[in-house]
C-alpha cells in the first residue's frame, strides 16, 4: 500500500463542483480521513487544487498564502448578484467601444496595490459563520475593505461583450470583485463568467490532472504517479541536512546551531534524506524548526 503520508496530489478542477466536494472524492478515492487544499475555488471556476493528505495539511497555508494567477472572461454590459455566472444576471449599461488604448489604461490604473471589498459570496468566516451564510439567507454584512496587489494584468478583447483578463496576483484577490470594478470604471457592469486559476506560487496547472481522470485510475502504481511528496512543491528553497542529534533537537521543537547563512524558508531533512520539516534560520544563525511532518 503507497504511504500517503507526506504527499500532494495537482488537481485541475472543473467547473461545476465544489472544492470541498472535490476533496471529498480524493478521500473517498484514496481512503484518506486527513486531507486539505490549497486556496478554495468557486463551483464555477476551474483550475489549480492542490490537495494535501496527512502529514502535508500543515503546509497548506503555505501555499494558500502564496501568490497565484488567473485566466478570467468578464461578460460586459450584464451585472449579477454573486458577480458571476451563478448569481441573478440583469442588465447594466450600454457596452462603450473599446480600443487598445482603453484596455491599457485599465491595466495600468489596476496594476500595483489595490483596494477591495469581499463579495458576500465568500468564504470569510464573520461570527464564526461564513459570509456565502449570510448571503444565502438574503443578509449582507459589513466588510472592511483590504489591499491586495496585482503583479500583472493583461487585458483582451475577445468580442463585442467579452474581455479577456489575465491576472497574476497576491493572496486574497477576489477576481470576481476585480471584474465588477473593471466593468464599474468602463460604465457599462460586468459579471465573470469564466475563471481559470492556472498557477500557485510556482507551481503550474500544466502539471496537473484533471479530477475524472484521477477518479478514474484502477491501480495503485498509476495512483503513485500523481502523487508528489510536498516538500517537492518548495522549489528554489534552501535544504539544510541535519545531523542525528540535530534531528532529534529538530523534532523536539528545539532550535539547532548552524554555520550557514539567515534564511527564511528552509526545508529541512535528515541524513537519509527523509523530509523532516521547514524552518528559518535567524540572524543568530539558529535554525528554527516551524513545521514538522514526520
Amino acid at each position: 500500500m503507497y504511504d500517503f503520508k507526506q504527499s500532494c496530489i495537482l488537481i485541475n478542477k472543473p467547473s461545476g463542483i465544489s472544492s470541498n466536494n472535490t476533496l471529498k472524492e480524493i478521500k473517498k478515492k484514496l481512503k484518506q480521513k486527513k486531507a486539505g487544499f490549497s486556496g478554495t475555488l468557486d463551483p464555477m471556476a476551474s483550475g489549480l487544487l492542490i490537495i494535501f493528505l496527512n502529514k502535508a495539511t500543515k503546509l497548506c497555508s503555505y501555499f494558500s498564502e502564496a501568490d497565484k494567477k488567473y485566466e478570467a472572461v468578464a461578460r460586459l454590459g450584464k451585472i449579477s448578484s454573486t458577480g458571476d455566472g451563478d448569481g441573478l444576471i440583469s442588465n447594466g449599461n450600454p457596452i462603450p467601444k473599446l480600443n487598445i488604448t482603453d484596455l491599457k489604461i485599465l491595466e495600468k490604473k489596476y496594476t500595483g496595490k489595490i483596494s477591495q471589498v469581499p463579495p458576500m459570496f465568500s468564504a470569510i468566516k464573520y461570527n464564526g459563520r461564513r459570509l456565502y451564510d449570510y448571503a444565502r439567507e438574503g443578509i449582507s454584512v459589513n466588510r472592511k475593505s483590504r489591499t491586495i496587489e496585482i503583479f500583472k494584468i493583461e487585458i483582451k478583447k475577445i468580442d463585442s461583450k467579452h474581455l479577456g483578463i489575465n491576472v497574476s496576483c497576491s493572496k486574497g484577490t477576489y477576481i470576481r470583485t476585480l471584474v465588477e470594478q473593471i466593468g464599474e470604471e468602463i460604465g457599462c457592469g460586468a459579471f465573470l463568467k469564466k475563471l481559470v486559476r492556472t498557477q500557485i506560487k510556482d507551481i503550474n496547472i500544466s502539471n496537473s490532472v484533471t479530477l475524472d481522470d484521477f477518479l478514474s485510475l484502477q491501480n495503485a502504481q498509476d495512483v503513485k504517479k500523481h502523487t508528489i511528496n510536498v516538500d517537492k512543491l518548495l522549489n528554489n528553497t534552501y535544504s539544510y541536512i541535519a545531523s542525528s542529534q540535530e534531528k532529534t533537537h529538530i523534532l523536539n521543537g528545539n532550535k539547532v546551531k548552524t554555520d550557514d547563512k539567515p534564511c527564511s524558508n528552509v526545508k529541512i531533512y535528515d541524513q537519509s534524506k527523509q523530509f523532516i520539516g521547514i524552518g528559518v534560520i535567524n540572524e543568530q544563525l539558529e535554525l528554527l524548526p516551524k513545521k514538522i511532518l514526520v
